[in-house]
């Protein structure tokens, strides 16, 4: 196959892991995917099977995590979810703004505002009713790195 965007050389294929940057992550890398690089230009195209499954096994390994979510994983876990900023206010009981503000990592996301969004992840819709529990979660910023690899058409974490 030619290059798309050079349509100059051929495509070399190599299976690789790669820091899949294209989520909004920084922290994610798939191991063992088939990747097409142009020799000429540099173009790099990963080959990502059952993305749908990639994006929810990245979802829900964020709301297991023991630290605190940051601002990127809060974007992320959003648009995971389907919301516009709008939408995520709404779903959230809360303004625009606030979303803003914690999407732009000017202002922490309250424990009760991530337990919500967590839960609203894990179970895939809004939560009318939501019942406030403690969980042992550690005040720490720092990213989780992510091995993602598909075993059988789904996303699993790589040990």
């Amino acid at each position: 196959m030619k290059c798309p965007n050079c349509e100059r050389a051929e495509l070399t294929e190599t299976r690789e892991n790669y820091h899949y940057q294209e989520c909004g992550l920084n922290s994610v890398t798939l191991v063992g995917i088939v990747v097409r690089k142009c020799p000429d230009c540099g173009n790099v195209m990963p080959r990502i099977p059952n993305i749908e499954g990639l994006h929810g096994a990245i979802a829900h390994a964020l709301i297991n995590k023991s630290e605190r979510l940051i601002p990127h994983e809060i974007v992320f876990l959003r648009k995971y979810l389907g919301w516009s900023g709008a939408d995520f206010a709404r779903n959230m009981h809360c303004d625009r703004a606030q979303i803003s503000k914690w999407e732009h990592g000017k202002v922490e996301m309250s424990k009760p505002y991530e337990l919500l969004l967590r839960e609203m992840v894990a179970s895939g819709k809004k939560i009318e009713d939501y019942q406030r529990h403690e969980a042992a979660r550690k005040k720490i910023f720092k990213t989780r790195s992510l091995m993602l690899q598909l075993q059988e058409k789904s996303w699993k974490e790589a040990a």
